[in-house]
């Protein structure tokens, strides 16, 4: 089992992350109009790819431009070691003026509501009717709007169609035909080749997806301090995931440990087609799509149903949020450029559907108007608008140490180190306690 961090390592690990470079977009060179401050410096943050940077770089040039009297320092990374670096800065009062974070973070760090700031005293600078009043809710935090989002995301089911016609078989849409695949694809194709990949964070996903459509409840009870669950629910879960195992539907811990620690769309095994499926994000699974081998294509399944589902169980959030520091000393400017990353056309245009279908009806005009609302991404925001999903969950589902006490019972149960009814038990036991200490 790899080794979890401390409290005192994670932040440990933020301080060390803390280093990270920062590149300005541009310096000021004539008087800003439209008495914005000339020697105004703002600094922002984000996580991405090459891909993501370049375009975001750009777009802060062009909002430089247009402000001469705002300069931009932007401060990236790759998804590692982001979450630590924040925690580091917010605590130590050094985080930036506009910062991209996840949704599940408004409950780590504006509880609240306090923690970021109130976009709503920005009506000035902000035109929150290009929102609908969902993607808002998910961006408050004690009635205060700390976050909005880029987008709204869940996880889908993609597969790579070229394997499944390889194996003679249609892509699945309903929970049986994916057990079913197992076998065939082991016979016809060969015991390396599975219908499914999924990590341990996967597992957990599917697994309270597969629950929930029995249960219709959240997994997490945010007011209660508890799961929403009982010991025997945890354990059915565990016998969902030892089942896939069993029925050849995903590779076991053991062999995609075998691999490395490496991301799902870096698999050796996802590129060539062995691993047929993976369950993704649809602001994500361009990058799955893009790392396949030639001659390969990805395409949207069907979303399974467990018979008498009211729900369909989506995961389903904001994509990413941006959010503002609460103690900036220019809040206007800083969302001044908040607007314009949302709505400008040269902007909204470079970025496309990198980060998923935008949520900004201004911005979703634009790229309709082009054209580009097109692609799997795109196919997954329809999906899910047709899916019944009304069920949402706490913020605290995506807790760094609810997760990893997911995992770890998970990986356990891989092993053979624990049994079915051992797993769920310690998955109750473990998150319940978790969750007492997290949710104040």
């Amino acid at each position: 089992m790899k080794p979890r961090l401390s409290k005192r390592q994670f932040l440990a690990a933020a301080v060390a992350g803390l280093a990270a470079p920062y590149v300005s977009a541009g310096a000021p060179s004539t008087p800003v109009t439209a008495g914005v401050p000339r020697t105004v410096e703002l600094r922002m943050s984000w996580w991405g790819g090459s891909d993501i940077h370049k375009v975001q770089l750009a777009a802060l040039r062009r909002f430089e431009a247009r402000y001469p009297g705002i300069r931009v320092r932007a401060e990236y990374t790759g998804w590692a070691g982001h979450l630590e670096r924040l925690t580091t800065q917010i605590s130590g009062n050094t985080a930036p003026d506009l910062m991209q974070i996840n949704w599940n973070w408004l409950v780590l760090f504006s509880r609240d509501g306090l923690g970021f700031y109130d976009l709503r005293r920005l009506p000035g600078e902000l035109d929150l009717a290009q929102f609908d009043a969902d993607s808002l809710a998910f961006g408050t935090m004690a009635g205060k709007l700390n976050g909005l989002p880029v987008s709204m995301a869940s996880r889908l089911f993609y597969y790579n169609a070229t394997t499944y016609e390889r194996a003679g078989l249609p892509l699945p849409t309903t929970w049986e035909e994916l057990f079913s695949a197992g076998p065939i694809f082991r016979s016809r194709l060969g015991p390396e080749y599975y219908p499914l990949d999924l990590n341990l964070q996967d597992v957990t996903a599917v697994g309270r997806t597969w629950l929930l459509q029995r249960t219709g409840k959240p997994l997490v009870d945010e007011q209660g301090r508890q799961l929403n669950a009982t010991e025997g629910d945890l354990q059915e879960i565990a016998a969902f995931y030892r089942r896939l195992v069993d029925e050849h539907v995903v590779p076991s811990v053991e062999e995609r440990a075998s691999y490395g620690n490496v991301a799902p769309h870096e698999m050796r095994s996802w590129i060539n087609g062995r691993y047929g499926g993976v369950h993704q994000w649809i602001t994500a699974i361009g990058k799955s799509a893009d790392t396949l081998a030639p001659g390969q294509r990805v395409e949207l399944g069907a979303f399974p149903l467990r018979s008498g589902a009211v729900d369909a169980g989506l995961l389903y959030r904001p994509g990413m949020l941006f959010a503002i520091n609460a103690s900036t000393p220019h809040p206007r400017e800083a969302a001044l450029l908040l607007s314009f990353l949302l709505e400008d056309e040269d902007a909204v245009r470079a970025m496309g559907l990198r980060r998923g279908p935008p949520v900004n009806a201004r911005a979703l005009k634009t790229l309709a108007d082009d054209g580009k609302l097109t692609g799997i991404s795109w196919q997954g925001r329809e999906q899910v608008r047709a899916l019944p999903n009304q069920v949402r969950e706490s913020g605290f589902y995506d807790h760094p140490r609810v997760r990893d006490a997911f995992m770890d019972a998970f990986e356990l149960l891989g092993y053979g180190r624990l049994d079915v009814t051992a797993a769920g038990t310690r998955m109750h036991e473990d998150v319940n306690q978790i969750l007492r200490r997290v949710i104040r």
